[in-house]
Order: C-alpha cells, then structure tokens, then sequence
C-alpha cells in the first residue's frame, strides 16, 4: 500500500513540475550574460521533474526488493518496519517546526547561515548515517546558491548578524 502512495506522488510531483514549465514559457529566458526572469522557474521545473521521474523509477524497482527481503526475512522483516513506520509518523510535523525556524531565522542570521543549518538538520531528520554527507550537502548548496545568486544574478541575500 506504501509503494502506491509514493507511485502516486512521485506522478503528482511530474504533473506539478510539467505545469510549473508550461506555466515559465510565459516569461522571457533573455541572454545567458542577462538573465531574463524565467530562467530560475525553469531550472527549477526541469530539476522538480528530474527528481520526480528518478523517484518513480525508484518506486517501480522497489517491490522487486522489497519482496526479495520480505521472502528473506520472513515475519521479522513485518514487524520491524510497523515500529520504525511509527517512529517516523512525527518527523513531517518536525520538519514543518524546523522549516518555520528556518523562516524565522534568515532575518537575523542570514540566508547562508540558516540555509546551512536547516540543509543539516533535514539531512539528519530524513535519514543521513553520519555527518560529512550533510555538511558537504549544505556547503554545496550554499556555493550553488552564492554562484547563481550573488554572482551570476547579481542579487543579495539577507546578510543577518553572523554572514
């Protein structure tokens, strides 16, 4: 029943990311030196549907395994996946909590400051092992963010008392 609720999603996230594109044509692309104001919403569009497509290529190549284990395991397999199903029913409310303090936060710490943080702590929620995957995560975003930004669009970021 799981493996359809994400099937499900990951073909409403195609849908919302193909309208979200179909909706950009609208604005101007303009010059790769100029940037005209479509061209963020189409990297966007284009990521949102990449993303989505490899999740749901991911969705359809998950019942193999999952049966494989499910024969492997037997009954134990059932009953560890009830408890961690349970413990995971609070994250998204978590999540939200943390996004809200990451809203809160951009004012006064700044942009890049409080995106690396939220970058880390959501990494963490959602299931990184270690450290180094999510700091590495964030500074990429971060430099991403910078690149495209600051310097490529020429607009700034809320600076905050710490960056």
């Amino acid at each position: 029943m799981a493996i359809r609720k994400e099937i499900a999603s990951s073909l409403v996230l195609i849908l919302f990311g193909v309208g979200f594109l179909l909706y950009d044509i609208k604005y101007p692309l303009d010059q790769w030196a100029n940037p005209g104001p479509g061209v963020f919403p189409l990297m966007v569009g284009v990521v949102l549907v990449i993303l989505a497509v490899w999740q749901l290529v991911q969705d359809f190549r998950s019942p193999k395994l999952q049966e494989a284990e499910k024969n492997h395991h037997g009954k134990m397999k059932l009953g560890t996946e009830s408890i961690q199903r349970k413990r995971g029913e609070g994250k998204p409310l978590f999540m939200i909590g943390i996004f809200i303090v990451y809203l809160l936060m951009v004012k006064w710490v700044g942009f890049f400051t409080s995106n690396f943080l939220f970058v880390i702590i959501s990494s963490r929620l959602i299931g990184a092992k270690d450290w180094s995957g999510p700091v590495a995560l964030s500074v990429g975003i971060n430099l991403f963010c910078y690149f495209l930004f600051e310097v490529w669009l020429k607009l700034s970021f809320s600076r905050g008392i710490l960056f």
